[in-house]
């Protein structure tokens, strides 16, 4: 029986050694990752096959996120758009924080 607890003892100590470990690498790499930042953008909200777009200057952006449906209400319009912007395989993904038209 003494084994037996032993064995128990060491199963539980490499489980909570493991636990901990993961744990510190998560913060770690959050530690790691630089902050985000909001960026803005001007362009053309277009409807697309891919969903809501903003055509810029330097690009198009797949609008995602809870703002989506207000920005689909701009299509045709130019806009000036504040969010975070992340790389994704296909193509660049804005979440729109804010957005305003832009008066011609």
């Amino acid at each position: 029986m003494d084994s037996k607890k032993a064995l128990l003892v060491a199963f539980i100590v490499c489980f909570m050694t493991v636990i901990s470990a993961s744990f510190m690498f998560s913060i770690w790499l959050e530690a790691a990752a630089p902050p985000v930042e909001e960026e803005t953008i001007a362009g053309m909200v277009v409807k697309s096959n891919q969903g809501i777009v903003i055509e810029a200057d330097d690009g198009d952006y797949l609008v995602k996120g809870p703002k989506t449906q207000e920005v689909a209400k701009m299509v045709g319009k130019l806009v000036e758009v504040t969010g975070i912007i992340k790389e994704s395989p296909k193509g660049d993904v804005i979440e729109v924080k804010s957005f305003e038209e832009i008066q011609e």
